[in-house]
């Protein structure tokens, strides 16, 4: 698993350089664990406190604007240099990730998002603009850490 892991990082490494627009993400293996349960793991992997943090399914979390999917992650420019970047970029580097990450686990995955309770920040940790997610089945999760800094 840590093998296909890091092939994953390296997917998510084109499509930043891609992007150009200063996003940056990890993919990581957090081990033998569901997704549902995984915050330990997590907060261990990005050397958090697991203070006021939660990991709801993707689909509880109520976001608007940019930034709150993995999708407009991959494909929506945070800051786009110029009119030809202010197009999102080809649907299939997002297709191609989502195979990827079913090809991981043989199966589709569950996505989690992390939460704050909103007593304190992490942008000091995670960057300015950041979304942490944690995807995988039962018995396996994987972390992806979407961040953008200007």
């Amino acid at each position: 698993m840590h093998g296909k892991a890091r092939q994953l990082h390296g997917y998510l490494q084109a499509v930043g350089a891609l992007k150009d627009d200063g996003s940056a993400f990890l993919c990581e293996y957090l081990g033998a664990v569901s997704p549902d349960a995984a915050l330990t793991a997590l907060c261990a992997a990005l050397d958090l406190s697991p203070e006021g943090l939660s990991l709801p399914r993707l689909e509880a979390v109520k976001c608007t604007g940019a930034a709150c999917t993995p999708r407009q992650w991959l494909l929506e420019r945070l800051r786009p240099m110029g009119e030809a970047d202010q197009q999102p970029l080809d649907v299939r580097l997002f297709d191609g990730f989502e195979r990827e990450v079913f090809d991981l686990f043989d199966a589709e995955p569950q996505w989690h998002r992390l939460v704050l309770d909103g007593r304190r920040s992490l942008a000091g940790q995670l960057g300015a603009i950041w979304s942490v997610y944690v995807f995988g089945v039962a018995g396996h999760a994987c972390l992806l850490h979407c961040s953008w800094d200007s």
